[in-house]
């Protein structure tokens, strides 16, 4: 069997032995979602354990790691399983604030973003350790050499992919699949482009969600929260980095691109017409309001989120 394949199982084994005694324990120590009392009526989750991302982040992470080692990639990897874990221990911050207030706010923003901007700082540094040439390609404009500047961009790209998948986790299974799909398409593409390194560490952590759907598919016996979310999404904007092909995140991406943007629009929207432009946002919520359940939602934005793989593998091939 491959690394690959080897990276993949030591995940999924690990996340799915392990999960049940991780649920008995959080549910032991009332550590517990806290159920948002507008919008959709979820209080049937109530007790349900959040912070499952504790245990797949740390799977998908020690398998990568290991696999790196195996396959004489380990300094490649550093920077993906840094971003991973810099942006799981904000997340986990984050989920640890709420259950001990039993309130939706955690981080506070200024203590979040230094956080943020620490974690950016150090993922750079391994990124200059690694010979990384800080150039940067702009579809259909050209390449760009930002040197110290690219900083400025991968600051915002891992702020802002992490915060567009902290908003797709709203529903039982939804995140996790979405971001099994997209794991999988760039994986796909790390192979064309010989990057082992990238490889080895999707296949770790494809074998986690994997592992960590059995759970979390509805009716979600755990949730990942901040910790898992805020970790898939810098994974992904830093392997999109990687692999030089930053861009394409919009398209492959392009379900949490929606989910932000109904957010923004009516945010915007409540603001300056007191209107509200959709039932519920993000978007997934507005869908529950018309009716639908949990797995028809989850269903329609994994077919979705796989017809955009597919057409992006054929294009970029």
């Amino acid at each position: 069997m491959s690394e690959n394949l080897w990276a993949f199982a030591r995940a999924f084994v690990v996340t799915v032995i392990f999960m049940p005694a991780v649920i008995k324990f959080l549910k032991q120590s009332k550590e517990q979602a806290v159920i948002r009392k507008l919008g959709p009526d979820h209080q049937a989750k109530a007790g349900t354990p959040s912070m499952g991302g504790i245990l797949f982040v740390f799977a998908a992470a020690l398998s990568a790691l290991i696999g790196s080692l195996v396959a004489h990639q380990f300094l490649l990897m550093l920077t993906p399983v840094l971003a991973f874990l810099a942006y799981a221990a904000i997340g986990g911050i984050d989920d640890a604030l709420k259950l001990i207030r039993h309130a939706d706010d955690g981080f506070a923003f200024k203590p979040k973003l230094v956080a943020q901007t620490l974690s950016a700082l150090a993922i750079m540094l391994i990124m200059w350790l690694s010979h990384f040439p800080f150039t940067l390609y702009i579809p259909m404009l050209g390449t760009y050499h930002l040197g110290i500047f690219y900083f400025i961009f991968l600051w915002f790209w891992l702020v802002g992919w992490s915060n567009a998948t902290n908003l797709t986790d709203g529903l039982d299974g939804l995140l996790t699949g979405n971001s099994i799909i997209v794991y999988s398409a760039y994986t796909i593409l790390a192979m064309n482009m010989h990057n082992q390194a990238i490889v080895i560490f999707n296949f770790a952590v494809i074998g986690s969600l994997v592992g960590f759907l059995v759970f979390n598919k509805p009716k979600a016996k755990i949730f990942m929260g901040d910790t898992g979310s805020l970790a898939l999404g810098a994974g992904l904007a830093i392997e999109s980095i990687l692999l030089g092909i930053p861009f394409s995140l919009v398209w492959f991406g392009l379900i949490f691109v929606i989910e932000t943007l109904s957010v923004i629009i009516q945010t915007v929207g409540y603001h300056f017409w007191h209107k509200r432009i959709f039932p519920m946002a993000p978007i997934h919520h507005s869908f529950e309001k018309f009716g639908w359940s949990e797995w028809q939602i989850d269903t329609l934005f994994w077919i979705l989120s796989a017809i955009l793989a597919v057409a992006g593998i054929f294009y970029m091939n």
